[in-house]
């Protein structure tokens, strides 16, 4: 049973909120720490993010109740065993597209006799409370994500591998993937169905789906659905928007002060 405590509210009919983090920054990841999502997520994948700065973020997040996740690059044991060591309550691994592949990703993130994982938790031993050899493989979150046609066509054995305990749609590469524009919050039927597809094949198998959002209001959407955590956008995408604001609205008014004269 695992004992994670995004598991144990989503148990309990919580839907969670997951923050994303692109920019490789400790102070930044504490002030989106502070903020009030559940979790956040260092996306090692397409994020600006290298080891030495994930641990510093992990550092500053643990300063908060806030949970750790880590998007690895890719479906390799070296990254994945790595950044389990320094202390994270969870990965997400892109591009898993067949139940080898969900093997492979269940052998390198768990201990002995589950899966392969070497033992060596230079920071995971401090970071969590009690005996971490015999607690981790209970309270890790292992997710994969589902965001190509393979995927799709494999999904229900993807979903049967034991120790997979959830999956995370990335909308834009399965748009991608489908001959569609790449996008989140997508509208497009054909993509909507297949995401009700992923998440009703998932409850099939009692297991909890995750989506990545571009606002507020298409995740409260996916939340009424029954998705069991949300993103919505990122740390840089939200940087981007206020400022993107700022520098619109003071030079629309600097034009119209000039038109005043």
């Amino acid at each position: 049973m695992n004992t994670h405590k995004l598991v144990q509210s989503w148990n309990n009919g919580t839907t969670t909120l997951n923050g994303w983090l692109a920019i490789p920054e400790a102070f930044s990841a504490e002030i989106m720490a502070h903020q009030g999502f559940d979790s956040l997520t260092i996306d090692m994948q397409h994020g600006v993010n290298d080891y030495l700065k994930t641990v510093d973020m992990l550092r500053a997040i643990n300063t908060t109740q806030t949970q750790t996740l880590v998007r690895v690059p890719w479906l390799d044991p070296a990254h994945i065993m790595k950044i389990l060591d320094a202390g994270v309550s969870g990965i997400i691994c892109p591009m898993i597209n067949n139940k080898e592949e969900a093997q492979k990703l269940v052998e390198y993130s768990y201990y002995p006799p589950m899966g392969k994982r070497s033992f060596g938790p230079i920071r995971a031993k401090f970071v969590f409370e009690g005996d971490y050899a015999k607690s981790a493989n209970d309270s890790l979150l292992i997710i994969a994500m589902i965001e190509t046609k393979e995927a799709l066509d494999n999904l229900d054995e993807i979903l049967s591998v034991e120790g997979i305990d959830a999956v995370y749609i990335g909308p834009a590469d399965l748009s991608l993937n489908l001959g569609y524009t790449p996008k989140f919050d997508q509208e497009e039927p054909f993509i909507v169905d297949t995401i009700k597809h992923i998440l009703k094949t998932t409850k099939k198998y009692n297991k909890y789906a995750g989506i990545h959002n571009g606002t507020v209001d298409y995740a409260l959407k996916m939340q009424k659905l029954g998705f069991d955590f949300v993103t919505v956008g990122s740390d840089a995408n939200f940087m981007i928007k206020a400022a993107s604001e700022v520098a619109s609205t003071f030079k629309k008014s600097e034009l119209q002060v000039s038109d005043s004269y």
